[in-house]
């Protein structure tokens, strides 16, 4: 794949999601501050459920489009069918549970909430196809658009409730119109299919698709929302609230580098799945950048998160700041590796090793939060982040199993970007140290000195990392035009 594919997609994927998670953080900070962390900890429960069902939505079918050769015409409409099928019964399913659920959480006002959300899953049901489809043909220009127009209108509309007093029915708001408009985007960007009873073609990517499914289903829904519903179920919604908060702020660089970089791997690797010298040298030089983006901005979050929440959110989020600090090491580390894993071993056609990779993960993940679910929100993420960090080695097992990579590289790959930030993290907390009690002055005047040192210390000490960098940063914001695409390779069962 040529170094303009890779970058056309980062560039509009990473538009993308900077437009739309930037909204939503924007949003997100604003609500929280009107409607308090009680209310923010109801719709939190909510999306638990609404999160966890929702990932069944895809039968995997959307990575086996992304992935194959050739899509014969009818196959995406058949897709729609059955994802429209699957989500209104998960609909009416979460409506006639919605008590149950509110029972289990032990929190009365839920059951209405979630009635109230259940069509955001039919609704995100009939987005599944036409994100695939364009995501298939590197059209992330317009998921861009899409994406970004249904932030700013769901954000904006959640706002309107919330000052009008409608507590927690603000964020429920702002999530149903958020997916309302995204459908509708998608629709007029030219991303729609008709749904048709052609299923015998779904024969022919069932195999692929149902691996792909099993393992996204333990990975992104069980591994990722068994914290949250532990600490909700046991803890509350409050603590749930501070819990939700410190996991949104960490994810955000997360998603930044999965949405941006993952999303466009997935079909690079697969086109680049006959020349696997092209393909390690892509892996190698997204994985390094990642790490060198990633670890200095965990490390400020780590140090700076005092002052970020009390001038963010007020200081009655203050028990959010030790579970970012904690957080922040599992954030790293899935910033680096998440967006490159699953596409790598996806787009060689292992879903197997895939979907045994996400049982080990689900398995680890969920020790480390049954253990630390006695010591309450802090102790969940403390034992999140222990299992995310002894995960780390098997990541390096898969990339030297699938392109011969040595430990020795993998772990040089680090070096640039946790040297850099030591610096970044050192700076702030001398700043912080040499002016207590203004918090203000401190998150401002210490951010723009550790991102200054980050910049000398990447420049000086790793010369060659940060031309790199560079040279990354300019592809994206588009110094070189957008390649002829390249043909694809055939799923691989």
């Amino acid at each position: 794949m040529a170094d303009g594919g890779l970058s056309w997609g980062i560039r509009w994927s990473g538009i993308s999601m900077v437009g739309r998670e930037v909204s939503r953080m924007v949003f997100a900070i604003l609500l929280a501050r009107l409607i308090g962390p009680e209310a923010f900890g109801i719709v939190a429960q909510a999306l638990v459920y609404i999160g966890v069902i929702g990932l069944l939505l895809d039968q995997g079918f959307s990575s086996a489009l992304i992935q194959r050769e050739h899509v014969e015409p009818d196959m995406p409409g058949a897709v729609v069918t059955v994802n429209l099928g699957v989500g209104a019964a998960f609909t009416l399913l979460t409506i006639a549970v919605a008590p149950l659920w509110a029972s289990f959480m032990r929190t009365p006002e839920l059951a209405v909430v979630l009635a109230a959300l259940a069509p955001c899953l039919i609704i995100r049901a009939a987005s599944i196809t036409p994100r695939a489809m364009l995501q298939r043909d590197m059209e992330f220009r317009r998921i861009g658009i899409a994406d970004i127009t249904a932030a700013m209108a769901g954000g904006a509309a959640g706002l309107f409730v919330a000052f009008a007093g409608g507590s927690y029915w603000a964020l429920v708001v702002q999530i149903l119109v958020t997916d309302i408009v995204l459908f509708v985007a998608f629709l007029l960007v030219g991303a729609g299919r008709w749904p048709n009873l052609h299923f015998r073609r779904l024969r022919e990517i069932a195999a692929f698709s149902l691996r792909a499914f099993a393992a996204g289903i333990l990975v992104n829904s069980v591994a990722r929302n068994i914290d949250n519903l532990l600490v909700g179920r046991f803890h509350g919604p409050q603590a749930l609230a501070f819990y939700g908060l410190a996991y949104r702020l960490l994810l955000l660089p997360v998603q930044l580098a999965s949405t941006t970089v993952g999303a466009v791997l997935f079909p690079v690797f697969s086109r680049l799945a006959d020349d696997l010298a092209a393909l390690r040298r892509e892996l190698a030089r997204a994985t390094r950048t990642d790490a060198t983006l990633a670890l200095p901005v965990m490390a400020f979050a780590a140090v700076a998160a005092p002052q970020l929440v009390f001038v963010l959110f007020g200081p009655e989020w203050n028990p959010a700041v030790p579970i970012i600090q904690v957080l922040a090491l599992a954030g790293a580390m899935q910033a680096i590796y998440q967006p490159s894993t699953a596409p790598l071993m996806l787009g060689l056609g292992h879903a197997s090793l895939n979907l045994r990779y996400a049982w080990l993960t689900t398995a680890v993940s969920t020790a480390g939060i049954v253990a630390g679910l006695p010591f309450g929100p802090f102790g969940v993420a403390a034992g999140y982040s222990l299992a995310t960090a002894l995960l780390v080695p098997v990541e390096w097992l898969i990339r030297r199993r699938l392109l011969a990579v040595s430990l020795r590289d993998q772990i040089g790959l680090l070096g640039p970007g946790a040297h850099t930030a030591t610096w970044v993290g050192a700076t702030y907390l001398l700043i912080a140290v040499a002016v207590p009690d203004h918090e203000l002055v401190v998150l401002g005047f210490g951010s723009l000195a550790a991102a200054a040192t980050g910049g000398v210390v990447l420049r000086l000490a790793h010369p060659a990392q940060y031309a790199e960098l560079r040279h990354m940063i300019g592809r994206v914001l588009g110094v070189e035009d957008r390649p002829t695409p390249v043909p694809r390779e055939s799923t691989h069962n």
